[in-house]
C-alpha cells in the first residue's frame, strides 16, 4: 500500500465517525456564544472590536479541540483494538504515521476555518458595523496562521496518547495546561510557554525569535517522539 491508499482509508474512518460532526457542533457552538456576547456586551460594536475580541477568546476553544482530534486520531486505534489490525496491513508503520499526521492537519485547518466562517456569520445576523473585505482577510490569514501553531504545538499530545495508549489522558493534560496558560500570561510569561504563544502571534502579528525556538522544539519533539514510538515500541 502507498501513502495515498493509508491516507485515503484514514479520511474514511474519520469522515464516517460520529466524532468528525460532533467537533463541527461543539467547536461551532463557540462563536455563536462568544460572537453574540461580543455583540451584547458592546454598544455598536465594529468588525475590527468584535472580531479581534471573538479571536482572543477562540483560542482557547481551539486549542483543547484540536488537542482532542490529535489525541483521538491516534488513540481511538488503541480504544477501540485496532491497533493489531491496523499493524496487520503491508505498510509500513512510518507512513501510517504520517498519514495520520495529515489528517490531523486537515482536520484542525478545516475546523478553524468554520469556525470563522460561523464567528463572521454571527457578526453579520446581529448587524456589525464598519470593516472591509481587505481587513477581515487579513485578520482571517493572521487566525489561520495562529491556528497552525496551536496545531503544531498539539505534536506532544499525540505523543501523550500513544504512550498512554488513549486519548482521555491527553485531554486532561491539556485542560491543565490551558489553566496553567492563563497564569503564565497573567505574570507576562506567554512568549516564553509552548501553548501560550500562539495567542501572542494573535495578538500582536509577530514572535520573538525565543518564542519561535520554543514552539519549534515543542512540536518536533512530539513529532519525532511519536515517530520514534510507533517504530521501537513494543506495540500490543
Amino acid at each position: 500500500m502507498n501513502i495515498l491508499s493509508v491516507l485515503h482509508c484514514e479520511l474514511r474512518k474519520i469522515i464516517r465517525s460520529n466524532v468528525f460532526w460532533i467537533m463541527f457542533l461543539v467547536l461551532g457552538f463557540g462563536p455563536i456564544m462568544m460572537g453574540v456576547g461580543n455583540v451584547l456586551s458592546s454598544d455598536g460594536v465594529n468588525w475590527e472590536a468584535y472580531l479581534n475580541g471573538l479571536l482572543e477568546t477562540l483560542a482557547p476553544l481551539g486549542l483543547i479541540g484540536y488537542t482532542f482530534v490529535a489525541a483521538w486520531v491516534f488513540g481511538r486505534e488503541f480504544s477501540d483494538r485496532t491497533i493489531k489490525d491496523l499493524l496487520a496491513k503491508p505498510i509500513s508503520r512510518a507512513k501510517i504515521v504520517l498519514s495520520k499526521f495529515l489528517v490531523i492537519l486537515a482536520w484542525c485547518l478545516l475546523l478553524s476555518i468554520y469556525m470563522f466562517a460561523v464567528g463572521l456569520a454571527v457578526g453579520a445576523i446581529l448587524g456589525v458595523a464598519g470593516g472591509s473585505a481587505a481587513f477581515i482577510w487579513s485578520l482571517f490569514i493572521k487566525f489561520l496562521i495562529t491556528s497552525l501553531l496551536y496545531i503544531f504545538v498539539t505534536a506532544p499530545s499525540i505523543l501523550f496518547a500513544n504512550v498512554t495508549k488513549g486519548y482521555l489522558a491527553p485531554l486532561g493534560l491539556i485542560l491543565i495546561i490551558v489553566i496553567l496558560s492563563n497564569v503564565l500570561a497573567s505574570f507576562g510569561f506567554a512568549p516564553y510557554f509552548p501553548w501560550t504563544i500562539p495567542s501572542v502571534f494573535q495578538s500582536t502579528g509577530s514572535l520573538q525569535l525565543s518564542s519561535i525556538i520554543i514552539l519549534a522544539y515543542t512540536g518536533i519533539i512530539g513529532i519525532a517522539g511519536t515517530f520514534a514510538w510507533w517504530r521501537y515500541a513494543e506495540q500490543p
